[in-house]
C-alpha cells in the first residue's frame, strides 16, 4: 500500500468513524480502522459490534492495498499533523507494520489484517426514506436530553422514531423520556416511510450520529427495518442496531385536562432558575428542587437549601387563573427551557401533583411534559 493524501481530509473522515471504536475490546480487531485504497479512493471503515461507520476521501493511490491501525493512535497522530499538508502513508506486502510521513514527521505503526473484521449488512433493509439534514438535526436536538441513563428500562435508552398522527396528519416523531421529562418532536411523514416500523435507536449512536450532521451536504438517506437503521449521506455511512425492546405508550403520562396556562419570557425564566438554584449547587438530587408558586401574572421562584440557605426570584407571567404550587427538578426545567428557541414558554398546569405541558409558541412540533416533584 502507498497512499498520498491530505491531512486536513484525513482527520475529517476520521472524525466521523473513530469515535464508536472501543479503546479495549476482546477482539483486538474492534480497537482498529480498517483501511483500504484502492482507484483513487481511500475507504475508512469501524465497528463496535452493534454501529458500523465508514466513511471515503479521495486519495492518491499509488499502490491499493488494505490494512487496519489502532484506531486511536492513527487518530491521536492525525490530529497533530500540520493542516492541510501532504501524508504518505505505506506498507510493503511483507511488513507489519503501517509507515506514517509528514514532513519531517514519521511513525511506525503496528497493524492487523482485515480478514476477522465483522461488518453489519445493509442489505436487507426494506424502507426507505429521504429527510433534510435540518429536520435530522432538530429531532435528535430537541429529544436527546431526556433519554435515560437506567439500564434497567433500556428500552428507554434510546429515542423512537415512529409514525405518529396528530389533527389527522402524518408525521414522523421522535421521543425521548426517562421518566421524569418527555420531548417529543414531530416532521411531516416522509415519503416512503408509511410502512415504517417504530425502532429505538440507541444513544451512542444518536450520540455519533450527531456528530457528523454538521457535516451533511443536502439530505440524509434513512432506510431501516425492525433491527436495523441506517443514515448516509455524501460518502458516510452510519449503520446500526435498534434496542431490541418495546418503547412504552408514552401517550399514558401525557395530561389532557392541563387548563392552568400562563406564558412567560423563556430567556427571563431561564436565567431565574440559575440564579435560584446557586444555594443548591453540588447538592443531591432533592436539593434541585424548585418551588415554583403562580397566581396574579405572577411566577414566584423558590430553592432551599438544608445546609446553604435559600434563594427566591419573582417574574412576570400571563396569568389570571387559581393559585397553584408545584415542585420541578430545576434541572429538568431548565433542560426544556434550553430546547426552547422562541422568546416565549408556555407552562400548562392541572394541580400541584400533576405532569406539565411545555411548548414553545414559535414551534408546534415541539412537546414536553415534565413530571412535578413533592417539596
Amino acid at each position: 500500500m502507498e497512499v498520498k493524501i491530505n491531512s486536513s481530509e484525513l482527520l475529517k473522515a476520521l472524525n466521523h468513524v473513530h469515535g464508536i471504536v472501543e479503546v479495549r475490546h476482546t477482539l483486538p480487531i474492534l480497537s482498529n480502522i480498517i483501511l483500504i485504497a484502492k482507484d483513487d479512493i481511500l475507504s475508512l471503515s469501524s465497528t463496535n459490534l452493534d454501529i458500523y461507520c465508514s466513511d471515503v476521501i479521495s486519495a492518491d493511490i499509488q499502490t491499493a492495498g488494505e490494512i487496519s491501525v489502532s484506531a486511536i493512535t492513527f487518530f491521536e497522530i492525525v490530529k497533530r499533523l500540520p493542516a492541510g499538508s501532504d501524508v504518505i502513508m505505506s506498507m510493503e506486502s511483507t511488513d507489519s507494520e503501517l509507515v506514517i510521513k509528514c514532513g519531517r514527521s514519521k511513525f511506525n505503526l503496528s497493524t492487523l489484517k482485515i480478514d476477522d473484521f465483522p461488518t453489519i449488512s445493509d442489505a436487507d433493509l426494506s424502507t426507505a426514506f429521504v429527510m433534510t439534514s435540518e429536520e435530522l438535526i432538530r429531532l435528535v436536538d430537541k429529544t436527546k436530553f431526556a433519554i435515560s441513563n437506567e439500564e434497567t428500562r433500556y428500552y428507554l435508552n434510546g429515542i423512537f422514531f415512529h409514525k405518529a398522527e396528530r389533527n389527522s396528519i402524518q408525521f414522523l416523531r421522535a421521543v425521548a423520556t426517562d421518566g421524569h421529562r418527555l420531548a417529543q418532536y414531530d416532521i411531516p411523514l416522509p415519503q416512503g416511510a408509511e410502512d415504517m416500523t417504530g425502532i429505538i435507536i440507541p444513544k451512542k449512536t444518536i450520540q455519533e450520529l450527531r456528530k457528523v450532521l454538521d457535516d451533511a451536504d443536502g439530505d440524509i438517506n434513512i432506510s431501516l427495518n425492525e433491527n436495523k437503521i441506517k443514515f448516509s449521506f455524501n460518502n458516510l455511512k452510519i449503520i446500526s442496531k435498534v434496542i431490541d425492546g418495546t418503547f412504552p405508550d408514552y401517550t399514558k403520562v401525557i395530561p389532557k385536562d392541563n387548563d392552568k396556562k400562563f406564558s412567560t419570557k423563556n430567556t427571563e425564566l431561564k436565567n431565574a432558575i440559575d440564579r435560584v438554584s446557586a444555594v443548591a449547587v453540588n447538592e443531591e438530587a432533592k436539593s434541585k428542587a424548585i418551588k415554583l408558586s403562580i397566581e396574579n401574572n405572577k411566577m414566584y421562584l423558590k430553592v432551599e437549601s438544608q445546609s446553604k440557605g435559600s434563594a427566591d426570584e419573582t417574574i412576570d407571567i400571563n396569568y389570571n387563573n387559581e393559585k397553584v404550587d408545584i415542585g420541578f427538578n430545576s434541572r429538568y426545567l431548565t433542560d426544556i427551557c434550553n430546547e426552547v428557541d422562541g422568546d416565549e414558554i408556555d407552562i400548562n398546569l392541572y394541580d400541584s401533583i400533576s405532569p406539565a405541558i411545555i411548548l414553545d409558541k414559535t414551534d408546534e412540533n415541539l412537546f414536553f411534559v415534565l413530571m412535578p416533584m413533592r417539596i
